[in-house]
């Protein structure tokens, strides 16, 4: 008898060229994946399975005009995945701000079924730029064990482009969103 799927909806947000989309490319079956990335404009819906968990991910643009369309899409979730252009310096308070901005809309703020908080998956991507602050720094110059409260989160260094560190973050987002959102696979008892 096979088991069923467990089902996740994500959000992933980050600013604009942070890598979103390249990092979706990496974990969606090749024949799948765009080789020719553009800037996404309002949101992509990306459905794929990894595992033994099929995910419904919400692709956000990242630009200005578009943040505001996030929230959108915070109803159901069951975790949010936020990249970060490691690289670029001056608009981490931007992210820090829109980091806050999220945790204080309600959606993000609700007890999940599972038990706990939406767990958040935060990417330190373009590791290999030159510059690039790495996770740890990341995690004191955004101020996350603070800001996250409750919330579970990790970040892991990642470079889109050549999948480091991205299958190792949707491994963590597999584990955590399954049993915080009560639908981790098989129950024992």
């Amino acid at each position: 008898m096979g088991q069923s799927k467990t089902k996740l909806q994500v959000v992933m947000c980050g600013l604009d060229n942070s890598g979103k989309t390249t990092i979706i490319n990496q974990v969606k079956p090749a024949q799948s994946s765009s080789k020719h990335i553009t800037a996404t404009v309002g949101y992509n819906v990306e459905t794929f399975e990894k595992g033994r968990v099929a995910f419904t991910v919400f692709d956000m643009g990242g630009a200005k005009k578009f943040r505001g369309l996030w929230e959108t899409y915070y109803d159901n979730i069951d975790a949010v995945i936020f990249v970060v252009d490691s690289s670029d310096h001056l608009r981490l308070c931007v992210v820090k701000s829109e980091i806050q901005a999220m945790l204080k809309h309600e959606d993000i703020r609700r007890e999940l079924p599972g038990g706990g908080r939406v767990p958040f998956l935060f990417f330190a991507n373009k590791m290999d730029a030159a510059g690039a602050k790495t996770a740890a720094e990341l995690v004191e110059i955004l101020d996350l064990t603070t800001l996250m409260g409750d919330h579970p989160f990790v970040i892991f260094a990642s470079n889109a482009l050549k999948g480091t560190g991205v299958h190792e973050g949707f491994s963590w987002l597999q584990e955590t969103a399954s049993r915080q959102s009560g639908k981790a696979g098989t129950k024992r008892g």
